[in-house]
């Protein structure tokens, strides 16, 4: 019987809190994007039949109407 790799592409996402005094959004997400970093646990990455990889490049989301990033600052609770 034959064997297929097929490349399944998904969608993830990450949110990144950064303390800063910085206030233009744009500049707050050029720091986030140096912070920003995933992995995987030993059970994900070890399947030996499946690989997976989460890339090194994040992108801010922006609002659809304006094509401002978005940046939401923390508020205590």
């Amino acid at each position: 019987m034959a064997k297929y790799n097929v490349p399944l592409t998904g969608w993830a996402n990450i949110t990144v809190t950064v303390e800063t005094d910085e206030t233009d959004p744009e500049k707050i997400v050029e720091l986030a994007q140096d912070e920003a970093g995933a992995s995987l646990c030993h059970h994900c990455a070890s399947q030996t039949n499946n690989s997976l990889d989460l890339g090194d490049e994040w992108t801010a989301c922006r609002d659809p109407k304006t094509g401002t990033v978005e940046v939401y600052k923390e508020t205590d609770a």
